[in-house]
């Protein structure tokens, strides 16, 4: 069979500026085809190629016919060279430092400022004597569309400037993912969001989005930290910045890439990089229309384009049929990627995915590996299958998601015993012996594991009476188990150890108050409110029987909280301490005293590095006759009460 040729440069090229003017286009003037991600990942292929392609050099994209006037800057707003790794960032500056050096200014390696990249639209916001008056979006850099109304409604864009100043400020609209989450939970980019919610003509959503703010013009200051303060006493929000040299930056760099980044609240994909003087900035002019004295320094790309081969519906311990995109393989972060998320049916039908599109994957946090998105149409729409995959049962329709609800099928069963051993803490139930016990047909709920005999562990594949000895041993090791953590083990939808804690700590403190418990009461707890507190109540009442089961078998709840000798105290952590916080949490609880997540009223010890320290934690828990300790008193107690008489364990 004769093998497919491969389409010559020259066609590659040209079919890659023809997508990216395409997407382009749509970026700048309307709701966005696909995601900044697979943008770049396109014109990194382009830039390959040819990086001298002028679709790479080209700033914003014409303002397309809308129901928006369309508005003419007063200052053009232009784009950012790129530097893609250190390399091209070592070498930016130097070229600034050479140029400099000819034109007598001082070299900005030992003087740069450094801002997040934010993710967003562009928008520049006028002044006049302090009054808002204009907003206009970037449009092609020249012009853009006035959409002042919507700007009005967002948040960190003031109506009126703490002082009476005639100014233009330059910000980035962005859905915070908080916001996104509250807001539009059915979203998945929020660029896309900010970008459609943003331009909305009847203006609904934008009180969701935030600007913030990062450039100042009508005023002369000489250097940027100063715009930052100007723009901060002005009542205006900005991203985090930092004034430092190149090694700082890079470090910087670093930080953001390995853990930073994954801890902000919006979306960044990279960090901005310029000489931190002022004069310097206007003296080394611009590059290909875009300022040569700042350069937008990208992170390592988390996401490229590569093509889907199938899709595989995975029913999951819950029940949950989760599709799994197998795709080309494509080296992302370090890993080599076959399989990506997709999260849930109907993500299927938004994205309107098919074998053989090429689609955009992504390792979130450099972990999970996603489909974001579809880049180019090629397949037939993928249909969502009808029966469960595992033991071919009638699947149902909840919320987003497919979900198989035969508890008799192996995937729930197994996932209904794991999810028991993992919330108690049990050590060396693994997957593998819970499948084997799930078929030999020894257990079909948790109840059934405290009845289990050891020669029936040994009689399996590779186990044997030593191991069989072990791990019943480890198993009953860890009863009583406290209330919570019964509760938090039953397998109740939405409802953990924290959420168990609550109920316990609100009066519910027995296995038959929680199971007389309204739908209403629970509604009423903090943090639970009217559809968790339902599928709550509704989930303890499914597993009466059950409950009664596990309580016959052994595994009886006891309340600690009313039997420790730490009874009635309670704790919270705080801050960076010498050991795991989960450690130290765990020994509050050995002890029957009680964990809160923040300061209020109720909180006897606040544990943190320094009691000394300013923090608004420290000076909240003051003001409540809070104790505050560092990690070596906290020690001390736990060794009181640990020498305390114990008291016997109430049945819960």
């Amino acid at each position: 069979m004769k093998k497919p040729t491969a389409a010559s440069p020259a066609k590659t090229i040209a079919a890659l500026a023809k997508q990216l003017r395409t997407y382009k286009d749509a970026y700048y003037n309307a709701t966005p085809l696909v995601s900044d991600a697979a943008y770049d990942a396109l014109e990194d292929q382009l830039r390959a190629l040819a990086p001298d392609h002028e679709v790479l050099q080209s700033v914003g994209s014409p303002a397309a016919v809308t129901a928006w006037a369309k508005a003419r800057h007063a200052i053009p707003m232009g784009s950012l060279n790129k530097a893609v790794d250190e390399g091209e960032f070592r070498a930016w500056a130097a070229r600034c430092d050479e140029l400099g050096a000819k034109a007598k200014l001082t070299g900005i390696t030992n003087n740069l400022f450094v801002t997040e990249k934010l993710d967003g639209l562009s928008l520049a916001v006028t002044y006049d004597k302090g009054k808002l008056t204009d907003a206009i979006t970037r449009g092609d850099g020249e012009i853009g569309e006035r959409i002042t109304s919507n700007a009005r409604r967002m948040k960190g864009v003031p109506h009126q400037l703490k002082s009476p100043v005639s100014v233009t400020v330059r910000g980035e609209i962005i859905l915070k993912l908080s916001d996104l989450k509250k807001a539009f939970p059915g979203a998945a980019n929020p660029r896309n969001q900010a970008s459609g919610t943003s331009k909305r003509f009847d203006g609904a959503g934008c009180e969701h989005l935030s600007v913030l703010f990062y450039d100042l013009e009508g005023e002369e200051l000489s250097d940027e930290s100063k715009k930052f303060k100007r723009l901060t006493a002005l009542g205006l929000s900005v991203p985090n910045s930092k004034a430092t040299n190149l090694a700082g930056a890079i470090a910087l760099h670093q930080e953001y890439a390995k853990s930073r980044r994954a801890k902000l609240d919006y979306e960044i994909d990279g960090l901005v990089v310029r000489a931190h003087d002022v004069h310097v900035q206007h003296m080394l002019g611009e590059l290909g229309n875009r300022p040569r004295a700042a350069v937008a320094f990208k992170f390592a790309s988390q996401a490229k384009v590569t093509t889907l081969i199938d899709i595989i519906w995975d029913t999951g311990s819950s029940g949950r049929v989760s599709p799994i995109g197998v795709v080309e393989p494509v080296e992302l972060a370090g890993a080599t990627v076959r399989r990506a998320s997709l999260h849930n049916a109907s993500n299927i039908a938004e994205l309107g995915i098919g074998i053989g599109d090429k689609v955009l994957v992504s390792r979130r946090n450099d972990v999970i590996p996603y489909i974001e998105e579809v880049v180019t149409k090629k397949g037939k729409l993928a249909k969502p299958p009808t029966t469960c995959g595992v033991c071919k049962s009638k699947l149902d329709k909840v919320g987003e998601y497919l979900a198989c609800r035969n508890r008799e099928c192996p995937a729930l069963v197994e996932g209904r015993i794991q999810n028991w051993v993992d919330a108690i803490g049990v050590l060396d139930w693994g997957e593998k012996l819970i499948t084997q016990l799930v078929e030999a047909k020894l257990v079909r709920e948790p109840a059934d594991l405290y009845k289990l005999e050891p020669e029936q562990i040994a009689k399996l594949e590779r186990r044997g009476m030593v191991i069989a000895q072990k791990v019943l041993a480890q198993l009953r090791a860890t009863l009583p188990l406290s209330l919570p953590k019964f509760l938090a083990a039953l397998g109740i939808e939405n409802f953990g150890l924290q959420s168990a804690k609550t109920l316990v700590a609100a009066g519910f403190d027995s296995i038959e108050k929680v199971q007389a418990a309204k739908e209403a009461e629970l509604a009423g707890l903090p943090g639970v409110g009217r559809a968790k507190g339902k599928a709550i109540a509704d989930g303890i009442q499914q597993r009466k029987a059950e409950i009664a089961r596990l309580i016959a078998a052994g595994v009886v709840p006891v309340n600690k909280a009313n039997a420790g000798p730490l009874a009635g105290r309670t704790f919270c952590f705080t801050g960076a301490l010498a050991r795991p916080r989960k450690e130290l949490e765990q020994l509050v609880e050995s002890c029957g005293g009680t964990l809160l997540s923040g300061v209020t009223k109720e909180l006897n010890y606040l544990v943190m590095a320094d009691p000394a320290s300013g923090s608004s934690k420290s000076q909240k828990a003051k003001q409540y006759g809070t104790e505050c300790l560092d990690e070596a008193a906290f020690l001390a107690i736990i060794e009181r009460a640990r020498r305390a008489k114990p008291t016997k364990a109430k049945r819960a």
